[in-house]
């Protein structure tokens, strides 16, 4: 890496760090908590939004002895607390509940729009972002596409355009990288989550939030080489009027 570079990429980072009120090699990004809402369902029917205790839901399908909402399927989101971390280490944004009941075929939605909202404690700011999660809930019957203890498991993914969200704070620019789901605290995210049929099931949601990359710069040859070719044409200029 080019030395100079490789000091303004490290000056930049510093600088996000201090913005979020840290120093480059210790302290943390302040969480204060996280929250969000369910919107723009694709397909499905029935659907339902609610708030059941602290987390917020988005239900669909009809269940074929036709019951209740507590018989459809849907997504439940809870957000976290307060929690601190550092520029590039992984946190918890919430958790995830895929209410995964038998309902008839076509009733089921195909994707729905997550509005994640994170509040910050240090520096007091809000974020908000809309994510994409893509749902495929499979017929339960015939060969299962995942893993299944009673057929059929159903997957939750999120989108490949809702992985990267760049935000900015005081100026500074950041990205909020999600990283997938982990059914516990220290696993390793990954983007699907396979949901076994016939109950509620839950996953983590983890993230990370980076500085953005610095604006490229020329190279110290290039400036060079620009100075030279003003002085020589602010040269050429004087020789010029000394002529005339």
């Amino acid at each position: 890496m080019n030395l100079t570079k490789f000091s303004l990429f490290k000056l930049s980072t510093a600088s996000a760090a201090l913005v979020f009120g840290i120093a480059p090699q210790a302290g943390a990004i302040s969480l204060n908590l996280s929250s969000g809402s369910w919107n723009q369902t694709v397909g499905g029917s029935g659907i339902v939004y609610q708030t059941v205790a602290s987390e917020t839901q988005v239900r669909w399908g009809i269940p074929p002895d036709g019951g209740g909402t507590n018989q459809t399927s849907g997504l439940g989101f809870t957000g976290v607390g307060p929690s601190t971390f550092g520029l590039g280490e992984i946190f918890q944004v919430g958790q995830l509940r895929h209410f995964n009941n038998v309902i008839l075929g076509g009733t089921a939605a195909s994707a729905v729009n997550l509005s994640l909202s994170l509040n910050f404690d240090n520096p007091v700011a809000t974020q908000s972002f809309n994510l994409n999660l893509q749902i495929e809930e499979t017929p339960n019957q015939g060969s299962c596409a995942y893993f299944s203890i009673t057929p059929c498991a159903d997957k939750i993914s999120i989108s490949e355009t809702s992985l990267s969200n760049p935000f900015s704070v005081a100026g500074i620019g950041y990205t909020l990288q999600l990283l997938g789901f982990s059914l516990t605290p220290g696993g390793v995210p990954i983007n699907q989550f396979i949901s076994q049929e016939g109950g509620t099931n839950q996953a983590l949601l983890f993230a990370k939030v980076t500085a953005a990359e610095p604006e490229p710069v020329p190279e110290p040859a290039t400036l060079a080489g620009t100075a030279l070719w003003l002085v020589a044409a602010r040269w050429a200029v004087g020789s010029k009027r000394k002529k005339t």
